[in-house]
């Protein structure tokens, strides 16, 4: 036996496959209200019979297909009522006809355009009049007058939800578009940041290694006439090289946690960030109205810090702190603990200026008995834009 495609036969029931539950239920509802009407449930009118029991079905049931094919339905709705009035005559239908029209109208409302919509109405009045003759509760074509006003403050319910399911698109679509603008934001921001790393990396080595280099000169020059001065050249190649190393394995770390298939680390990871880098003598403040930041200024506070970390000297006694400020224009980062030496901070102190200043912020840094004291403001404006 031959199968019909699947399109043809969605297309002779109607797309069934699509109806909903409450659609079939509404259907159901309204004919069989409808049925009891034509069959005697109004006294006052005689029996129709099982004929006009299944001719009423035509004014009731396109229902269950509107939200597929609604100008079909108005169209079977207004064919029904001109065959009940033809074929029937008077009876009392119009308890659950009306209700019928109004639906339609209500979701011609909701899914059709300006033309459909007019020629759909256009359908609906002219089963109202046909209705309006045959029913003698309506009495006349001209309950129409009364009838088509009201099917049009179906209508335009109808409209209203059109209205607001089409904001409420616009809307989802703009989330949505916006949460993949910062996740490019972020990735831009991932890879600016190796790149810096990467670019720096080449003159941090050459500093490095001609320092080592003169060290070593100068050591060799006193060899055997000043033996302790050429220890002290010596441990200071030992201190530069612990120093380089020391970088390196921050630059590894950094390259290695900002490829741009991971998200761009945020403030709320700083206790990961201290646990990583083995900082547990550090305490970490957060004070004002913690929230979400914009991902350039969260990624650019994170990295201030980290930078801010290397200015601490981890083998002192003192605990240091990191204190992280919500205000309510600005963002103030604050980094206090003991000092490296000035020479072995000033690099970092530069980077995280440069990330400040990326911001629109300023760096202020200060050494008093040992302990360095760093406070970075960023604006949360300048930030947002």
């Amino acid at each position: 036996m031959t199968r019909l495609p699947r399109r043809w036969v969605v297309g002779l029931l109607f797309g069934v496959d699509q109806m909903g539950l409450a659609d079939v239920a509404l259907g159901v509802l309204l004919s069989g209200y409808a049925a009891y009407l034509v069959t005697g449930g109004d006294s006052r009118h005689l029996d129709g019979g099982w004929t006009a029991t299944l001719a009423v079905l035509l004014m009731t049931g396109p229902v269950i297909f509107a939200r597929r094919a609604p100008l079909l339905a108005a169209a079977a709705l207004a064919l029904g009522a001109g065959l009940n009035w033809w074929l029937i005559g008077h009876l009392v239908r119009c308890g659950a006809a009306l209700p019928a029209v109004f639906y339609v109208a209500f979701v011609i409302g909701t899914r059709c355009e300006r033309r459909r919509a007019a020629f759909g109405m256009a359908l609906l009045a002219a089963g109202i009049a046909c209705q309006g003759a045959s029913d003698p509760q309506l009495g006349s074509p001209l309950v129409a007058v009364i009838m088509v006003p009201l099917s049009l403050v179906f209508f335009g319910l109808g409209r209203l939800l059109r209205s607001r399911n089409a904001t409420v698109r616009e809307l989802r679509a703009r989330t949505a578009e916006l949460h993949e603008q910062r996740e490019r934001t972020a990735q831009v921001a991932v890879e600016a940041d190796r790149a810096r790393i990467v670019g720096d990396l080449d003159t941090f080595l050459q500093d490095r290694v001609g320092e080592i280099a003169a060290s070593a000169a100068s050591g060799h020059a006193v060899l055997y006439s000043s033996p302790d001065q050429a220890q002290r050249a010596f441990v200071a190649i030992q201190d530069t090289g612990r120093d380089a190393l020391t970088h390196m394995r921050h630059v590894v770390r950094d390259l290695r946690d900002s490829a741009p298939t991971q998200p761009a680390p945020v403030l709320a990871q700083l206790d990961q960030l201290l646990s990583d880098a083995g900082r547990s003598d550090v305490a970490l403040r957060i004070s004002g109205d913690p929230r979400v930041l914009p991902p350039g200024l969260e990624l650019s506070s994170y990295r201030i810090i980290e930078h801010l970390l290397d200015t601490l000297d981890r083998d002192a006694g003192p605990h240091a702190t990191v204190k992280v400020c919500f205000g309510s224009g600005a963002l103030e980062l604050t980094v206090t603990g003991p000092s490296v030496r000035p020479g072995d901070a000033r690099r970092a102190l530069n980077a995280a200026g440069e990330r400040a200043a990326v911001q629109g912020g300023s760096l202020r840094s200060a050494v008093r008995s040992g302990r360095r004291e760093t406070v970075v403001l960023l604006p949360l404006a300048t930030g947002a834009a």
